[in-house]
């Protein structure tokens, strides 16, 4: 007994400290424009309209996440509820991992310290945040899913709605519960546990359908998440198998402020790749079953980059692999007929490659805390004080990485978008998005909208021009815009901004 009270002392303890440090980096945090893009979602949209599930198709994401935001957001507070519901249910994944899990202390602190859990998942406000929690919920239940096989039910309903990255783990999970319970044991239940298994395994898949359902003609509706045929397969693969290994390590998302270790990385990215590589042949050797849910499930996400967006793999997307992973040793590990010898070494190469990414963690730590991570707050600020609504329209062409300004705006003013041709609440993923103006390009849109727009009359024109916009096609050298702002150097390369005042004639 008292040796479980001091467990639980401790575990507390440590998940406080975790609290501590997380939370300061979440009040410094400042919202990006793919945090913005799921509360301006659940304020503009609804679901008693079907609004939100004819969006979502363009979203490329289930309903759940959004669904859990959306009376908040309608209640126009501030995003920061978001960012702080991330932030619980990072702590209370990690209280339930450090508290349950049979895992060693040294495996413990590597995982609670990696940058998944240290940075990414808790920091990043967005739907992964929530899948460590769901993950660990669902191992706890697991062996008792006979007994609860509503919860666990409900568990994997809630999972596969979260991400479609989670679909064939959730799937794989309710086939498992079908084998268990109404194949193989059929014969031994009653009738009542057979219809509650039953109903249980009902629920599971009306949560599969309803992402089918949900997100059924993405890749025809989003312009960024599609099956692109005529892209190589292998230089394809070789990107994604690469950025699983090299993000989680050093990730390298385009910045201006970086802390970066090239002395270590190398080694490091390449030892990860073999120590994975264990950590699968572990749970071969230990469960075919839990090796072949882990590995078709990690496949799928994999199958997805690479078909479908192969464009950057980030963190939380990595991570949630990872959580597989931990489901599976979890499992494996607290079985009676485990050998001391197995956990030991399973223990020390799950320690070794979380313990990789640590320096990652620590990394975006540093610089979230140094650094505004996103100029969009910093650049809303200036706009409201310099720039008269009334007597103005500022426009942008890149709708994505304004959402960020859009949401600091809180309507005080309206960003215009030059190809959807209406003020911006929320991105739209359709082809427009790709029609970036260049250096020539803004002075004759402004001429355009001059001429042929009666809300632009008697208006002075304003250019909102993220950097990656001005870097790369040459905005700076506008010929008839003059410079009016530029924000500081953000964390994220593309959500720096500059603001330039249109000087031709106004009709």
């Amino acid at each position: 007994m008292e040796t479980n009270t001091k467990k639980l002392v401790t575990n507390i303890i440590c998940t406080l400290l975790y609290a501590v440090f997380t939370l300061i980096l979440v009040l410094h945090h400042e919202t990006w424009a793919d945090e913005a893009q799921v509360w301006q979602l659940a304020k503009h949209l609804s679901i008693f309209d079907f609004s939100l599930f004819k969006h979502l198709v363009n979203e490329g994401h289930p309903s759940f996440f959004y669904i859990l935001m959306m009376p908040f957001a309608k209640m126009n507070i501030s995003i920061m509820f978001m960012q702080i519901f991330c932030w619980i249910c990072m702590v209370a994944s990690v209280f339930l991992f450090l508290q349950y899990s049979p895992f060693n202390k040294f495996a413990k602190f590597a995982i609670v310290t990696s940058s998944g859990f240290l940075y990414f998942f808790p920091v990043i406000a967005r739907s992964y945040s929530i899948i460590p929690l769901l993950v660990f919920a669902l191992v706890l239940l697991y062996p008792k899913s006979n007994k609860h096989p509503y919860w666990y039910a409900a568990l994997l309903f809630m999972l596969a709605n979260t991400h479609v990255i989670m679909f064939a783990f959730c799937g794989l999970l309710a086939l498992d519960f079908l084998y268990k319970y109404l194949i193989k044991a059929r014969r031994e239940l009653s009738k009542n546990d057979l219809k509650k298994y039953a109903a249980a395994f009902g629920i599971m898949c009306i949560g599969l359908i309803a992402v089918v359902l949900q997100l059924h003609g993405t890749t025809s509706s989003n312009v960024v998440i599609r099956i692109d045929y005529t892209d190589n397969f292998v230089i394809n693969t070789i990107k994604v198998l690469s950025q699983f290994f090299i993000n989680a390590v050093d990730n390298q998302w385009p910045e201006n402020k970086q802390i970066m270790f090239p002395l270590v990385n190398m080694p490091l990215i390449i030892l990860s790749v073999f120590l994975y590589i264990g950590l699968l042949a572990a749970i071969l050797i230990k469960s075919k079953k839990f090796f072949t849910i882990v590995f078709l499930s990690i496949l799928f996400q994999i199958v997805i980059y690479i078909y479908y967006y192969s464009h950057w793999i980030f963190v939380t997307r990595i991570f949630c692999a990872h959580i597989i992973l931990i489901f599976s040793l979890w499992l494996i590990l607290q079985q009676e007929n485990i050998s001391k010898k197995f956990k030991n070494i399973v223990n020390i190469v799950i320690a070794l490659f979380f313990l990789f990414t640590c320096l990652n963690g620590l990394k975006y730590s540093v610089m979230d805390i140094k650094y505004d991570y996103s100029g969009a707050k910093e650049t809303a600020q200036w706009i409201v004080k310099n720039i008269d609504k009334n007597n103005s329209v500022i426009i942008t062409d890149n709708d994505p990485y304004a959402m960020g300004v859009v949401y600091y705006l809180k309507g005080a003013n309206e960003i215009y978008s030059a190809q959807h041709e209406y003020n911006i609440k929320y991105v739209v993923w359709d082809k427009k998005i790709f029609y970036i103006l260049d250096k020539d390009g803004w002075d004759k849109y402004a001429k355009y909208v001059i001429e042929n727009k009666e809300y632009f009359k008697n208006k002075k024109i304003y250019a909102l021009v993220p950097f990656f916009d001005a870097d790369i096609l040459k905005v700076s050298e506008l010929k008839n815009y003059k410079l009016l702002y530029e924000s500081h150097p953000a964390i994220v390369k593309l959500e720096g901004f500059r603001i330039y005042e249109y000087l031709g004639d106004i009709k």
